[in-house]
């Protein structure tokens, strides 16, 4: 995954309690950002965000490119589709590259091999940048806009009721700091992020484990908090 000479530091992301902010690129189309407005979501513009939309809540980041069909197939050629797959998957643990619109035909119009964006698809989806979070990118395929613009909102929506669990980061089995953080990320709400500062807190899992949850509330939040100590407990129903 080819690197890029950008900032990657998003200093323009302002974290909200209760509800999960979308930030757009300023060069976004008008109509986007006014549909997820009108559906209550916060947004905010970055002219440095180097891609197209980040969607931040609570602890949680995840990146998403959108490309117009045409425009994927000119990112390819330019070598820009690699620059930017780097830039999500170093910030991000989990992202999406959205392709919209109908792909055959663009590749008719220009020539375009079918076997080579058939392996710009697999490439974007297997490789992670060796920098930062390491992050997986997913390729999703739509036909308009407008279902790019459906597609945010119940991304917003997922996020928003812990309906997504992002991906932990390969470790070296042998780093018991890191053995430790993969096992606390396995309990329910918590994920990579949680788990490094519950043990950065708590200093071990026995002292997790036995903590209260007026303990635990200091770095997991009062809900999330309650869910950790019944399930720790045996007394979770349902996750």
């Amino acid at each position: 995954m080819m690197k890029r000479n950008i900032s990657l530091k998003m200093r323009v992301v302002v974290m909200t309690e209760n509800y999960c902010t979308i930030v757009c690129h300023t060069n976004e189309p008008t109509e986007i950002k006014f549909y997820l407005k009108s559906n209550n979501i916060p947004i905010q513009e970055s002219s440095t965000l180097p891609f197209d939309y980040l969607v931040v809540y609570d602890k949680k980041r995840i990146g998403v490119e959108r490309k117009e069909a045409s425009d994927f197939v000119a990112s390819i050629m330019d070598g820009r589709l690699w620059e930017q797959l780097y830039a999500m998957s170093t910030l991000c643990p989990l992202n999406f590259l959205v392709v919209i619109g109908n792909i055959t035909s663009v590749l008719i119009e220009r020539k375009f091999p079918r076997s080579a964006y058939i392996g710009a698809l697999v490439s974007s989806a297997i490789k992670t940048s060796p920098d930062g979070l390491s992050g997986y990118v997913s390729v999703v395929s739509l036909d308009t806009i407008y279902d790019f613009m459906e597609f945010l909102r119940l991304l917003c929506r997922k996020v928003t009721e812990d309906d997504v669990r992002l991906p932990i980061k390969p470790i070296n089995k042998t780093d018991l700091k890191s053995l430790q953080i993969q096992t606390l990320a396995t309990l329910p709400g918590v994920g990579e992020v949680y788990a490094k500062e519950l043990l950065d807190e708590f200093g071990s899992i026995y002292a997790v484990a036995n903590a209260s949850i007026t303990q635990l509330e200091k770095v997991l939040g009062r809900k999330r908090a309650e869910k950790v100590y019944k399930f720790l407990r045996g007394e979770l129903k349902t996750l």
